[in-house]
């Protein structure tokens, strides 16, 4: 009989080591690299080899979204280690990195907290939370801007690989409001935690039972990371809150009672000191620094 997987039952299938690929190629040829990548995905003789640098990157990207994580599908480890050269130059020289530890402190009662607007592939912690579907496996649709589109994208093809593993050995999709755990490959963060939220219909009422999902999302991600030992850091997504339609301020407040909740009953049984909320949108950050602002008065009174 399939049950859902604790760390414990997979941290044997993936490599849970913190991975940093770093390349010190001063004079990396990126051109010729996604020249090779291209040959190899589609074949020497085809016209994607003919197009522009930029046209050949996504086309690329558009393989790697829709490619099939299981191991008769999968590259050769020569393609692996390119694909990784370039998500990595990519990572390094193409965006702007941002260090977590160095945010300043917006809430003084609550010191652990950040709010920081942008792109979550590009920050420096220790773990990132993925929104993802109840496969695991990411998005499939090239063109989808979803956090988790965007996440495996920066990450590289080993994410859907150990997703595929995990799942594999899980046989039944991942239920609603639980998480498993990766590294973070190409990403600047180490970690990679993925859980799934409730999905609600646009202008649906939210039960008891989609609040206690939504909350035990961010409370198995704390549980988590905190289970691995060495994580002292974690940025949280705005989980449910796109496509699954979970109203956002009610989704806000849920995630900071319940981050803050978690903090209070662990007082000093964790190396956790830093959570960032990641908002996408300037309303978000708004919504998110009232709602801890207001917490703060409240606490304070």
């Amino acid at each position: 009989m399939s049950q859902v997987l604790t760390l414990k039952d997979y941290h044997n299938l993936i490599n849970l080591q913190p991975i940093s690929f770093k390349f010190t190629d001063k004079n990396l040829n990126y051109a010729a690299i996604i020249r090779q990548i291209v040959e190899y995905l589609n074949g020497p003789n085809d016209s994607v080899s003919q197009r522009s640098i930029e046209e050949q990157r996504a086309f690329i990207r558009r393989l790697l979204t829709i490619r099939d994580p299981r191991p008769s599908d999968r590259y050769s480890s020569h393609i692996y280690n390119l694909i990784d050269r370039v998500l990595t130059y990519e990572r390094d020289h193409m965006k702007s990195l941002t260090q977590a530890s160095q945010l300043p402190v917006q809430f003084t009662s609550l010191p652990f907290i950040r709010v920081w607007r942008g792109d979550i592939t590009t920050l420096i912690i220790d773990a990132i939370v993925n929104a993802g579907n109840s496969n695991l496996l990411g998005c499939f649709q090239p063109t989808h801007l979803c956090i988790d589109n965007i996440i495996h994208a920066a990450a590289g093809p080993r994410l859907r690989d150990d997703c595929y593993t995990i799942m594999e050995k899980q046989q039944q999709s991942e239920p609603v409001g639980h998480a498993k755990i990766t590294a973070g490959y190409n990403l600047p963060s180490k970690y990679v935690l993925h859980t799934v939220g409730p999905q609600l219909f646009h202008g649906a009422y939210v039960t008891q039972d989609n609040v206690r999902e939504l909350s035990s999302c961010y409370e198995v991600c704390l549980n988590l990371a905190n289970e691995i030992g060495t994580i002292t850091s974690i940025a949280f997504c705005c989980i449910s809150t796109g496509l699954f339609a979970f109203p956002a301020d009610h989704a806000c407040r849920i995630a900071i009672e319940t981050v803050i909740n978690w903090f209070q009953r662990q007082k000093s049984n964790t190396k956790l000191s830093l959570i960032v909320f990641d908002v996408f949108s300037l309303e978000d950050e708004q919504r998110y620094v009232n709602e801890l602002v207001h917490f703060c008065k409240s606490r304070n009174k």
